[in-house]
């Protein structure tokens, strides 16, 4: 039997604390829009904790090719904070408040800066990169692959590793990559799968899988409903590459930090694809400001969703593990 982790008290309270303040701003986000204080807002609540964990694991030189729910994550990676979140959020201009687009991009639409004040290339080998947000439902996957073949195309090219001493270090960076399971039904998705499977290149894809598109559940988009069904004909085998497919329920923490740890591990190493079904999400606040999940989603489904909320499953996994008291919790949360 594998050895139990063991996770230490100020790792776990941190990433208790970045999960309620991440959650906190969602809120407050939604009360500015409905307020008219912003025009549309889109957030990542509900996927707060498997976002910190697999942030872990995000490393200088790799880049990110994601979606509008990834606040966590870019929070977690140390590339986005909750100043930056509330001036995107306004469309604020200025880039001493809002470094990322400087207000042109849609919000909760993430980047990162590879050229400084000068126009000039930044080492970006000594940063985390991600590559600017895309509004079109799946349109992050084909960058994906590109981001990822970049890699491998700097690995089997060592001619290259000097003139592209700023781009790579021998190839050896991986892309990561976040999309919903909706999105899962474009196009797009399924040929870079099948893409990537083919080149065998560097992808550690999150698939967060909250029940629903917009007001369309599963059953109504999705074959089996269940993603993972779908893909496991790409699954690489003793005869055939292909991709390397993990699944774990969102709210677990310990389970999710394994499946980060291992799964990446494999990704950098071996530099093949690898998916991670992320399943059981929530989505607290609905799809964006446009609109209510009260009016689509029955008694049931909303209960079951306050039932499954990843950050009072963290709570409770923390209690039963004896790694902070209820007391302890109740003081990292930020006042409403």
């Amino acid at each position: 039997m594998a050895k139990k982790r063991t996770f230490s008290k100020e790792e776990v309270l941190k990433d208790y604390k970045l999960a309620n303040e991440s959650r906190q701003v969602s809120l407050l986000g939604r009360r500015e829009v409905l307020g008219g204080k912003a025009n549309f807002g889109l957030f990542g609540d509900g996927k707060e904790i498997p976002q910190i964990v697999k942030a872990k694991f995000f490393q200088n030189g790799d880049w990110r090719s994601g979606y509008y729910r990834d606040q966590t994550f870019m929070m977690a990676a140390g590339l986005s904070n909750l100043d930056i979140f509330f001036a995107q959020l306004y469309g604020d201009t200025d880039l001493t408040r809002n470094p990322d687009n400087g207000g042109r991009l849609m919000n909760s639409h993430f980047a990162t800066r590879s050229l400084d004040e000068k126009g000039e290339w930044k080492d970006l080998t000594k940063q985390k990169n991600s590559s600017g947000d895309i509004s079109p439902t799946a349109g992050q996957m084909p960058r994906l692959l590109g981001l990822a073949l970049a890699s491998k195309v700097f690995r089997n090219s060592p001619e290259m590793w000097e003139s592209a001493r700023k781009f790579t270090v021998k190839g050896n960076e991986i892309a990561f990559g976040m999309i919903g399971d909706a999105s899962t039904s474009e196009g797009h998705f399924f040929e870079t799968i099948n893409a990537a499977g083919v080149l065998q290149v560097p992808i550690a894809l999150s698939i967060w899988d909250d029940g629903y598109g917009i007001s369309v559940p599963k059953k109504y988009q999705t074959t089996k409903e269940d993603i993972s069904e779908l893909l496991k004909g790409f699954v690489a085998d003793d005869k055939m590459p292909g991709i390397r497919l993990y699944s774990c329920m969102g709210w677990d923490y310990a389970a999710l930090y394994e499946m980060y740890e291992e799964g990446i591990a494999v990704c950098r190493k071996e530099m093949v694809p690898v998916v991670f079904h992320v399943r059981e999400l929530t989505q607290p606040q609905g799809h964006s400001t446009s609109g209510s999940h009260e009016r689509y989603k029955s008694v049931e489904r909303l209960a079951w969703e306050r039932d499954h909320d990843c950050i009072p499953r963290m709570r409770k996994w923390i209690i039963k593990e004896k790694i902070a008291t209820s007391e302890e919790l109740d003081a990292l949360k930020p006042m409403r």
